[in-house]
């Protein structure tokens, strides 16, 4: 649930000051009742009116992309098609990039709020990969992983959950975002990614539906489930 001067911006009604003020006149009202709470937590079933107009209780926009390869997280490039050419909001940006190779779950939003939340390590927010790799899986890697792999040369990654499937892919989940990281990690045991595909961020699971490229909105409950 956003603050309700958030959505107010949102709904262009002005910068933070100017919203808080409206709402402290009495302006606003939401559900047939004058709020001066400039803090006041918008549901999505919310009626929020002003000046007889009734503005948009979720104003924001939530994207889930089927990253293809090739395409870099970013809105411009002048070498690379970019992952905001695949989407019809330009406004948006990316949660937690991808690299260029690196194909499945991204979430692009309008809603700057949720990066200090999903993308911080200390908030351990856990992303699952796919991983394909190019050496036979000799052993099990569920201890080494849970022990932290040092990449490079000193630095030490929180505790990974690694999932074997056969000898050469697993899941891997991580909690952080290094540059690079399972890729590094993997070069650590003398192995190489040849494949990479993220399917889970957070509550947030890739819809198998979607094809490469392909987007669709979150819905109300995958949206509440982020916030």
């Amino acid at each position: 649930m956003k603050d309700l001067y958030y959505v107010l911006m949102k709904n262009n009604l002005g910068n933070a000051s100017t919203c808080r003020k409206l709402i402290k006149q009495g302006k606003i009202t939401v559900n047939g009742e004058v709020i001066k709470d400039h803090k006041y937590p918008v549901k999505f079933s919310d009626q929020i009116i002003y000046q007889q107009t009734i503005l948009k209780a979720q104003p924001f926009t939530y994207i889930m992309l089927n990253k293809p390869k090739g395409y870099i997280c970013a809105n411009h490039d002048l070498k690379y098609p970019c992952v905001i050419d695949l989407i019809t909001n330009k406004d948006c940006y990316c949660l937690g990039r991808l690299d260029k190779d690196t194909t499945g779950l991204l979430i692009l939003t309008d809603d700057h709020s949720l990066s200090k939340k999903l993308l911080l390590p200390s908030n351990h927010v856990i992303k699952k990969y796919l991983v394909e790799i190019q050496k036979k899986i000799t052993n099990n890697l569920k201890e080494v992983f849970l022990q932290g792999i040092i990449i490079d040369h000193n630095i030490k990654c929180l505790p990974a959950e690694f999932e074997m499937i056969d000898d050469f892919h697993c899941y891997l989940s991580i909690s952080e975002g290094k540059y690079h990281q399972i890729k590094k990690m993997f070069k650590s045991l003398d192995n190489e990614v040849v494949n990479l595909k993220r399917i889970e961020f957070g509550s947030l699971k890739l819809d198998e539906r979607l094809k490469e490229g392909e987007f669709r909105d979150l819905t109300n409950q995958e949206i509440l489930s982020l916030l």
